[in-house]
């Protein structure tokens, strides 16, 4: 559609935008003119040059999310080239026997405040900018055309129990846009059978974006015992299995997941190597279970919730993960391997780093740093949109204790 409502930045507040920053803050601007209910806005330099479109945002920090080059119209045309331009990316980077995936990347796949999961022909849609609520149903009108047997005989919910919509000024109860929404769905990994919980689930109901790393804790797996905490519903447990483990320590708080994460073994139960006999399941919280465990373990996977849910809380969220990962290191094996990892936002991935090594100081340990980790290549981040990189991690070895300096006398 056409812009009704033009935005004017104040005096040299047009240098992010023209280096391809998505995102407009209100504190750049200087005049609003048009209808204050349009869902898109034009946004143009104090001196009249229009820079683009994007989705309008009135109760937001970031009051315009651009999408849309000078010229461009955001309409059904504009909605079915980007989709066009993320399915065709997803045929090249899913991997075979996969029918779970992220679809669509917000702003890593030029459609700012709207991810998609697909999990074989259900979808899980995402929301967050008002301005991109407004323009709905052009939207899903071109992702039933991009996706027709989706459209056809699948289902689409757009999952709404979100912060980021609340703080928008949008509704939170779950929506089924089309077909007829089952609580959970099966869909394939790499060969391995899962579900998403499309009732009451986190994110989406799954957490595609670990699938590379669960992939790779497959290969390095073999003969090793294994501690896997915030396990979740065990998808790195069964990966590693499959690739030979001696024997998997899941350690989770939530008994609801728990019991998912049991059932994910029974849907594996004829892959060879998944072994349920193998598969230790502890109910605890992470930070008491490594207070008192005492057993060391040839590799550990650390995936914690964010630890940092807002800026204001930076501080004591990195001292958090600094503890947790000192934890996780007292009960790494010499010569064992560590897989560590942050989804907070807030803390990037140099902060992470510095974690890491106040971590290891404290722990005395010997620390080697791999390898980055992050999220599975449908997981998109634009260069100009850094802040969409919010899974981050390391592939690290602890090569032994940290004693006197070698060498000295």
């Amino acid at each position: 559609m056409n812009p009704t409502l033009r935005i004017t930045l104040k005096p040299g507040r047009d240098k992010s935008l023209r280096r391809g920053h998505p995102w407009l803050f209100s504190g750049a601007v200087a005049r609003v003119e048009g209808d204050p209910e349009s869902p898109v806005a034009q946004v143009q330099t104090a001196g009249g040059e229009v820079l683009g479109s994007g989705f309008f945002s009135p109760r937001s920090q970031i009051r315009v999310r651009l999408a849309a080059a000078a010229g461009e119209d955001l309409d059904a045309s504009f909605f079915e080239g980007r989709l066009a331009a993320a399915r065709a990316l997803r045929r090249d980077l899913v991997p075979a026997e996969t029918t779970g995936y992220r679809l669509v990347n917000a702003e890593g796949d030029g459609l700012p405040g709207w991810t998609v999961d697909r999990f074989g022909d259900v979808l899980v849609s995402q929301i967050t900018s008002a301005g991109l609520e407004g323009l709905r149903d052009v939207a899903y009108d071109a992702l039933g055309r991009s996706l027709p047997e989706v459209r056809d005989g699948g289902t689409v919910v757009q999952s709404n129990a979100l912060p980021a919509r609340k703080n928008e000024g949008l509704g939170t109860a779950d929506e089924t846009i089309w077909g007829e929404a089952p609580e959970t769905v099966e869909f394939r990994e790499n060969g391995l059978a899962f579900t998403a919980e499309l009732a009451g689930g986190q994110k989406t109901g799954f957490y595609c974006d670990q699938r590379s790393n669960r992939r790779l804790t497959e290969t390095l797996a073999g003969g090793r015992r294994i501690l896997d905490l915030f396990a979740h519903t065990g998808g790195f447990g069964l990966y590693a299995l499959r690739g030979g483990a001696e024997r998997v320590v899941h350690v989770e708080s939530s008994p609801r997941v728990l019991e998912r994460g049991k059932a994910h073994y029974a849907l594996n139960a004829d892959v060879p190597g998944i072994d349920a006999g193998r598969a230790e399941w502890v109910r605890a919280d992470v930070f008491a279970d490594l207070r008192q465990r005492e057993e060391l373990y040839d590799l550990v996977i650390c995936d914690p919730p964010p630890l940092v849910r807002r800026r204001s809380a930076l501080d004591a969220g990195a001292r958090a993960y600094k503890d947790l990962n000192r934890l996780a290191l007292s009960r790494l094996a010499p010569g064992g391997l560590l897989l560590t990892f942050c989804c907070s936002g807030a803390v990037d991935t140099k902060l992470f780093r510095q974690i890491l090594f106040a971590a290891a100081d404290e722990a005395r340990v010997q620390l080697a740093l791999l390898a980055p980790l992050a999220a599975a290549p449908d997981h998109p981040v634009s260069v100009f949109h850094p802040e969409g990189e919010y899974l981050k991690g390391w592939l690290c070895h602890r090569a032994g204790d940290r004693g006197s300096t070698r060498g000295e006398g």
